[in-house]
């Protein structure tokens, strides 16, 4: 009962109730306006044939010779069998001369008048025509029995064609609200697994590609995004716990060794080497919070037009004497023309340094980090480069995801977060990302959007 209730107040169903009534009512109209121009045509086609046979009685009056007239109309009257007309004389004073015994009309022209006399006739309903012949008054109708059997079997085939059409549209839109009712039953399901943790569950999709397919299949792209968020975030939780645990532990054995020794030197280089550990710790607390800031934002009401060159020129003298201490160096390359970014200047400077430490910590001594900055397909781009060992094309979009590290073993100075704040600075600017080889070594190209697409 409650599945019907639930079908019957479907918006399939109450769209099939309204359409059904606003179909009613204009075909109630439609049917006034048929039966009514029918019968107007048929009585038309009446008035015709009544005076056309009306002559006769003016012929028969035009001779002089009213017995003549009087025997016209008694013989009509008189005719046996079935007949659809009505005839009588009356003189000027009211009285019948001759014909049917009927209301004598109070005016000439036509009229429509009733009467009994027929009883081979369905309907008492005349048309009439009556006029003054040689000093009386001849009245003359034939039947409106035909017009009324039209009329009633007109409305009984609307009527018929009515019901039919109303039981059919109520079928349709039972039949239409139980296939979406089923369907958001099925959904209600499938968001109620997603409610209990079951991240697996999908949406099911149809074949009709209807309103609901397509809420469907939209969800299930956002499950799906929300899946691989959720994936993202056990790892990202597990990858923190790692990564935090080994500099609490060494900041702890640290602060255990300087309480135990009894050599103050000693003391206060474990002192500072703790120390050290816990501005580690407390520098990946803050990178996760800035990815965690840029990523939740999209405000861009403080971006701004600067150039691309100028900002690389000021990068490299900043951070060339940096490198240099690793023995390596730091150049730029020429290329023609400048490009202007449209963004948040301290993001993208944050961006290019995190990119240059990169390259600088994962190359060899005496290898060579080129910045760059031009157009490519009029798109703004900042590229750095090195010659260091690279990144296998199977694993660059690890890169980008939070405490990934390549060689976990071998890398114990990065955090894994570089990449993800530089993945999630250009996603905040709508910026792309792309690994290239370099040959040898790795080619980051940061392309951000065209200036004018921006809103300069």
């Amino acid at each position: 009962m409650h599945r019907v209730s639930s079908i019957l107040a479907g918006a399939g169903f109450r769209s099939a109730v309204l359409s059904l009534l606003l179909f009613l009512a204009v075909f109630f109209i439609a049917g006034v306006v048929i039966v009514s121009q029918t019968s107007s045509e048929a009585e038309s086609e009446i008035r015709a044939l009544v005076s056309n046979e009306f002559e006769l009685f003016r012929e028969a009056a035009d001779t002089g010779d009213m017995d003549q007239l009087r025997q016209l109309v008694d013989s009509s009257a008189a005719a046996a069998g079935p007949r659809f007309f009505v005839v009588a004389l009356y003189r000027p004073d009211g009285t019948l001369l001759a014909g049917d015994d009927i209301p004598r009309p109070e005016k000439l022209g036509w009229s429509t008048i009733s009467s009994g006399i027929n009883a081979t006739t369905p309907s008492e309903q005349y048309l009439a025509l009556t006029e003054d012949i040689g000093g009386n008054r001849v009245t003359f109708g034939r039947t409106l029995f035909f017009v009324e059997v039209g009329s009633a079997a007109l409305w009984r085939a609307l009527m018929l064609a009515s019901i039919v059409v109303g039981v059919g549209a109520l079928a349709i839109g039972y039949f239409t609200s139980h296939g979406v009712s089923a369907k958001l039953d099925r959904m209600a399901d499938t968001l109620e697994r997603v409610a209990r943790g079951d991240s697996r569950a999908r949406l099911p999709v149809g074949r009709s590609n209807d309103q609901v397919d397509r809420v469907s299949r939209q969800m299930n792209a956002h499950l799906d995004r929300l899946s691989d968020l959720l994936g993202t975030m056990r790892n990202t939780v597990i990858s923190i716990a790692h990564d935090l645990k080994s500099p609490l532990n060494r900041a702890y054995i640290l602060l255990q060794e300087a309480e135990e020794t009894p050599d103050e030197i000693e003391r206060a280089k474990l002192l500072e080497e703790a120390q050290l550990e816990i501005e580690r710790l407390n520098g990946i607390f803050d990178t996760v919070l800035r990815i965690s800031r840029i990523e939740a934002s999209d405000d861009q009401s403080g971006f701004a037009a600067f150039s691309a060159r100028e900002l690389v020129s000021e990068t490299l003298q900043t951070f060339e004497p940096v490198v240099e201490e690793a023995k390596q160096q730091l150049v730029e390359a020429p290329t023609p023309g400048d490009a202007t970014i449209i963004g948040d200047r301290r993001m993208v400077v944050q961006l290019l340094v995190n990119l240059i430490t990169n390259a600088s910590r994962y190359s060899p001594p005496g290898a060579r980090i080129e910045l760059s900055a031009g157009l490519e397909d009029s798109h703004p781009v900042l590229v750095v480069a090195d010659n260091g060992p690279g990144i296998p094309a199977d694993r660059r979009t690890e890169v980008f995801e939070p405490f990934r590290r390549l060689n976990p073993e071998r890398d114990e100075k990065g955090s894994g977060l570089g990449l993800a704040l530089v993945q999630a600075i250009a996603t905040r600017h709508r910026a792309t990302v792309r690994l290239e080889d370099n040959q040898p070594g790795l080619k980051v190209i940061v392309r951000f959007p065209i200036a004018k697409a921006a809103g300069v």
